[in-house]
């Protein structure tokens, strides 16, 4: 069947084919592309993960000081907190004679007691 088509027939015919293809990668590209933007939109809008602990803040004479510290999902802090490492949370249990919140109970999570 081939035989009977003229040079000119089957260059046409290629170029066809690869237009349909051409067409299928840039659809292809096109969806990637649309995932790959979504995903970077939901990165950005995802809250920055919750600390695993926080120290709670009194406000006294028009300055901050540390009122207790507490796990990270602790309720019990109020509005006025700040993220603490595990090693600043030590610290501020043992050295710095911070309370622990009676709630959430910090000191036990940390093995201070």
């Amino acid at each position: 069947m081939s035989e009977n088509l003229s040079r000119l027939d089957r260059l046409r015919i290629v170029r066809e084919w690869q237009a349909y293809q051409l067409g299928r990668t840039d659809r292809t590209i096109a969806e990637l592309e649309e995932r790959e933007a979504a995903a970077a939109r939901a990165a950005r809008t995802l809250p920055p993960p919750a600390p695993d602990w926080k120290l709670s803040l009194q406000r006294a004479g028009g300055t901050s000081h540390a009122d207790a510290v507490h796990t990270g999902d602790c309720g019990m802090g109020g509005k006025r907190t700040k993220p603490m490492t595990r090693e600043q949370a030590l610290r501020a249990l043992t050295e710095d004679g911070i309370t622990a919140c009676p709630y959430c109970r910090p000191d036990r999570e940390l093995g201070v007691l």
